[in-house]
């Protein structure tokens, strides 16, 4: 019996929700590269990625009012969220709180009212993580009124109104982190899908498979290594006492692609124009370095290796408000869309997951040999 460790070039399953072209680094939703989809606005995109067409004007304020409407945590949620230990990370918080939401009966045109009901959970997530952050940070969380789904989460997040530049830089890495094909946290999504559970635990189980340094925590990890090395001097050395160690560079190469990703081609030139002449100025130049280095070391192997999606995040980010150790959070908002899609696509034809495995353990035995 032959295997394949992590399930490397393995298809399991069809899609036509995303596809990743890693040979050319190419990435469309539902057949559109996300050169232009990053042009659009989230909540057609978001649309798109969920119905497989862009929305009329009409469709698209459904969805928008329908995210708005259920966007609240209720009063018994709240109460529950102020009873976790306050040390907990976004993700293990995120995690633990999907499944305790009460969204209740709801429903959406196009939608069964279990997929309506992971529609409203997702429409809840902006305003966990808010009064989770309000929480950490001892501010009073306020509820924010705003008609602009993320400009609703940044002004709860941040307590201030985000500035257009802000707006932009979240809607484009949000959209770019939207839908991902069968990436580690849809295919976790997916496996517990096939099992009939609830949607509640689908979304969960993605979440905790994104918390994890190999899949979406490299965005964290990636920052955290760059205030680390501290200057872009400094890169070097830390390159080359990272590989003499065996270690990872987190946030660089991507099992899929083969040449760069196509979302780091739109995210580093957009990270280093928003970090421009701020203080997180020092940490782009500071990966910038990192890449280079890492880069070169990788050639004289024989090797190119390139940054994705996650690398070059944090400035962005940060720039906008949000801290690193909710880098992971944010992205679960985005990619909780992408989740859902493929819960609503693999439903519609299911069958429960059951890979075999090759036995490397002891053979036969009783235990009347030993006697």
């Amino acid at each position: 019996m032959t295997f394949s460790k992590g399930l490397d070039g393995v298809v399991v399953d069809a899609t036509a929700i995303s596809n990743v072209e890693g040979d050319i680094g190419r990435l469309t939703y539902r057949g559109y590269a996300i050169e232009e989809l990053v042009e659009q606005d989230y909540i057609s995109v978001a649309w798109l990625v969920l119905f497989g067409e862009f929305p009329s004007t009409p469709q698209r304020n459904e969805l928008n009012d329908f995210l708005l409407t259920h966007a609240h945590l209720t009063h018994r949620e709240l109460k529950i969220l102020t009873t976790l230990g306050r040390e907990l990370h976004s993700m293990q918080m995120l995690q633990a709180m999907i499944p305790l939401l009460e969204p209740g009966v709801v429903q959406f045109a196009g939608l069964d009212a279990e997929a309506a009901r992971g529609l409203a959970i997702i429409a809840r997530i902006p305003e966990i993580i808010a009064a989770w952050y309000c929480l950490q940070n001892d501010r009073k969380f306020v509820p924010d009124e705003s008609p602009d789904y993320l400009q609703r989460f940044l002004s709860m997040f941040t307590g201030e109104r985000p500035g257009a530049e802000a707006l932009h830089i979240l809607k484009v890495v949000q959209i770019l982190q939207m839908e991902h094909s069968f990436n580690a946290g849809t295919f976790a999504t997916m496996c517990v899908s096939s099992t009939l559970a609830p949607v509640e635990s689908v979304l969960s189980a993605g979440v905790g498979a994104l918390a994890g340094k190999l899949h979406g925590g490299a965005d964290e990890a990636a920052l955290e290594d760059a205030r680390r090395v501290g200057s872009p001097e400094s890169a070097a050395g830390f390159i080359r006492q990272l590989l003499a160690e065996k270690g990872k560079l987190m946030g660089m190469g991507h099992r899929e692609y083969r040449v760069v990703d196509p979302r780091a081609v739109i995210l580093k030139p957009l990270a280093e124009r928003a970090s421009r002449d701020t203080e997180q100025e020092v940490l782009f130049k500071t990966l910038e370095a990192m890449e280079a280095s890492f880069n070169a070391a990788m050639k004289e192997k024989g090797k190119e290796v390139w940054a994705n999606l996650e690398f070059y995040k944090g400035p962005a980010y940060e720039v906008v408000g949000i801290p690193s150790d909710y880098f992971t959070a944010v992205f679960a908002m985005s990619r909780a869309i992408g989740w859902l899609a493929h819960f609503i696509e693999t439903r519609a034809d299911n069958r429960i997951f059951r890979p075999r495995a090759e036995y490397t353990g002891p053979a036969y035995r009783t235990l009347k040999s030993q006697a």
